[in-house]
């Protein structure tokens, strides 16, 4: 009987010791939205918001040289990449969670159509170069008045 009490804890034991696994270090970003969704090209300016959240705290960096967010238009072959100034002291060690923006202007109709449809996708790279997973907009309808 105390062999199988001395099991059950230990089993127990591992079991919560399994549960406690360390944050991960790789930024997340959620609720990507994109307004408005339908735009006027050379006109209507486009905002990206999205939530993020990394657990050091290491989002952004001060050299205003070095980018950090990746925007792509799904129409196009490459990304375009944005500077993100620290969202946390440089030296903090501390999560740290928020909303962020970029704002696009004059998107604009790539073929001879009178609409197009494309989506973006964004990524955010924290200073150790980690990459959040990407995150895909909904379809955003640009149009030729």
């Amino acid at each position: 009987m105390e062999l199988l009490r001395l099991s059950f804890l230990l089993v127990l034991a591992l079991l919560v010791s399994a549960c406690n696994e360390e944050p991960s270090s790789i930024p997340e970003i959620t609720n990507l939205t994109v307004e408005p969704m339908l735009v006027e090209e050379f006109t209507d300016t486009v905002t990206i918001s999205f939530d993020y959240y990394d657990y050091n705290g290491d989002l952004g960096h001060p050299d205003p040289n070095i980018t950090s967010l990746s925007v792509k238009d799904s129409r196009l072959q490459f990304e375009d990449f944005y500077h993100v100034q620290p969202l946390a002291p440089v030296d903090a060690n501390v999560p740290i969670q928020g909303r962020l923006s970029v704002r696009l202007n004059n998107l604009f109709i790539l073929g001879n159509d009178s609409v197009e449809e494309l989506q973006f996708e964004v990524m955010i790279q924290d200073r150790r170069g980690n990459w959040s997973e990407l995150v895909e907009s909904d379809t955003i309808t640009v149009y030729r008045p």
